[in-house]
C-alpha cells in the first residue's frame, strides 16, 4: 500500500495575506515527511519530521515563535503517539527546548527500555524537569530567549497594553500594528500544529505541538501534552479493524475537558464516517455539559482513517473556528496539496465545518449534508458536513496531483 502524511497549522483565524506563506510551510513539512517514508522510514519518523518543520517556523505557535506567557516567556507542549505500540510521549510547559516534538519522541521511545530496579520510564514530563531530561538525552536545548520571535514579542506587548487599557476603564482596545496580526488576533490565534500518517506497512502515528494560549499563566499545560486530548493513534482502533490517527487544535482547556482526540478517534471508526464525526463533535463538544457556560467553543482536528482490508485511507479536517489550514501527500504524489477551509462568521464556535478526501481507489464516503439541533447552553448548535473538497475552501493555489 502507499503511505499518506497530512499536516495542519491549526484552527483559528489565519490572515488572508499570510495563507500563501502557511501553504508553503505545510508543503515543506509534507515533503520532509514523505522523503523519510520513501526512504524506508515509518509513521512515527514521518509525523515527527513534519512537526519539526512546523516548529522551526516563527510563523506558527509552536517551538520558535510560540505565544508568550503573561511574563513574556516561551513554554511549549507537545506529544506523539505510535498506533502500533500504543505508546504516548509528551512534554508540557517546557522551556528552552527548540523542538519539543523531538523531546516527546525521546520520551516515547524510552518507554520501551526497562530501567534498573523496576523503575518506570516517564511518559509525560513537564517544566524545568523536562528540560533537564532533554539535555541528558541528546535533545537540543537553548536559551529560552532564543525561542522568542519578533512577531510574538510584538503581539505580546500590544496585548498587554490592551488589557491594561480595559482594566483602567477603557471601552476600546488598540488595534495591532500590522494588518495581518489584527486579522488573526480578532478571531483568536490558536494555531497549534500537528501531523498524522499511515506508512507503507499500514501503521499509523500522530503528533501535535503548541506554544499554548497567548498570555497564559506560567506552568499552564494545554491539550497538546495531555493523553487522549492532543493526539491519538491506534491500529485496529477499539477492535474495529480500522486504524485511526488524530491531531487536534483549538483552545486547550476546551479540548481537555472533552478528551477531544479520543472523541474524534471513536467517531471516525463508524462506516458513516463523516456524519458520525459531525454528530459526535456536535453532541460531545458543542453541546457538552462539560463546557457549560463556555462560549465560543473552539476546536479543530485532522483525522486519518485507514482501512487495511480495502487499502483505503480517508482524511478529514474539521473546525469550529473561522479557518483551518491543512496539507496532505501520498507516496504516489509528485507534490503535496495545501488548502484552507473557512467557517461563516455567524457560525464560529457554534457549528462544526468538516471536509474530507479519500485515497487509495475508494470513492468519497461523504456527501453534502447539513444538520441542526438545539444545544443545552445556547440557542443553536449545528453540524455542517461538506463533501470531498467542496464548500467554502481556499484550494486554488495549484491543481492536485493524482493520489
Amino acid at each position: 500500500m502507499s503511505g499518506l502524511v497530512a499536516v495542519h497549522v491549526g484552527a483559528g483565524s489565519h490572515s488572508s495575506s499570510l495563507k500563501g506563506e502557511y501553504k508553503t510551510l505545510m508543503k515543506k513539512a509534507c515533503n520532509q515527511a514523505m522523503a523519510l517514508l520513501r526512504g524506508g522510514g515509518n509513521a512515527v519518523d514521518a509525523v515527527c519530521a513534519a512537526t519539526q518543520v512546523l516548529e522551526d517556523s516563527p510563523r506558527t505557535n509552536a517551538g520558535v515563535g510560540s505565544s508568550l506567557t503573561a511574563d513574556g516567556r516561551v513554554e511549549c507542549d507537545a506529544s506523539i503517539m505510535d498506533g502500533r505500540t500504543l505508546r504516548h510521549g509528551a512534554v508540557g510547559a517546557v522551556p528552552g527546548v527548540r523542538n519539543p516534538i523531538l523531546l516527546a519522541r525521546q520520551i516515547l521511545e524510552a518507554q520501551s527500555q526497562p530501567l534498573p530496579g523496576g523503575l518506570v520510564p516517564p511518559s509525560f514530563l513537564a517544566g524545568s524537569g523536562a528540560q533537564v531530561w532533554a539535555a541528558s538525552n541528546n535533545v537540543e536545548t537553548c536559551e529560552p530567549a532564543e525561542l522568542i520571535a519578533e512577531r510574538s514579542q510584538r503581539i505580546h506587548e500590544e496585548s498587554l497594553r490592551n488589557i491594561q487599557r480595559l482594566e483602567e476603564g477603557g471601552t476600546k482596545r488598540r488595534r495591532y500594528a500590522l494588518p495581518e496580526e489584527e486579522e488573526e488576533m480578532q478571531g483568536g490565534l490558536l494555531d497549534t500544529v500537528g501531523a498524522v500518517c499511515v506508512d507503507g506497512a499500514g501503521y499509523v502515528a500522530s503528533a501535535v505541538s503548541s506554544g499554548g494560549l497567548l498570555l497564559k499563566h506560567t506552568g499552564r499545560v494545554g491539550q497538546a501534552a495531555v493523553y487522549g486530548c492532543g493526539c491519538w493513534a491506534e491500529n485496529n482502533c477499539d477492535g474495529s479493524g480500522v486504524s485511526i490517527g488524530v491531531s487536534t487544535t483549538g483552545c486547550g482547556e476546551h479540548l481537555i475537558r472533552t478528551m477531544f482526540a479520543r472523541l474524534c478517534a471513536r467517531a471516525a471508526i463508524s462506516p458513516s464516517m463523516g456524519r458520525s464525526i459531525v454528530d459526535a463533535v456536535t453532541t460531545h463538544f458543542l453541546e457538552s455539559e462539560f463546557l457549560e457556560g463556555v462560549h465560543p467553543r473552539m476546536a479543530g482536528a485532522l483525522i486519518l482513517r485507514h482501512d487495511p482490508q480495502g487499502s483505503v485511507s480517508d482524511l478529514y479536517w474539521l473546525h469550529t473556528t473561522r479557518t483551518m489550514g491543512v496539507c496532505y501527500m501520498t507516496t504516489n504524489d509528485r507534490k503535496p496539496k495545501a488548502q484552507f477551509s473557512e467557517l461563516a462568521e455567524e457560525k464560529i464556535g457554534v457549528a462544526v465545518h468538516l471536509q474530507s478526501k479519500s485515497f487509495g481507489g475508494g470513492i468519497p464516503v461523504t456527501t453534502p449534508i447539513e444538520g441542526m439541533r438545539a444545544g443545552p447552553s445556547h440557542g443553536e448548535a449545528s453540524g455542517l458536513l461538506v463533501g470531498e473538497e467542496t464548500g467554502k475552501s481556499d484550494s486554488s493555489d495549484e491543481e492536485e496531483e493524482p493520489g
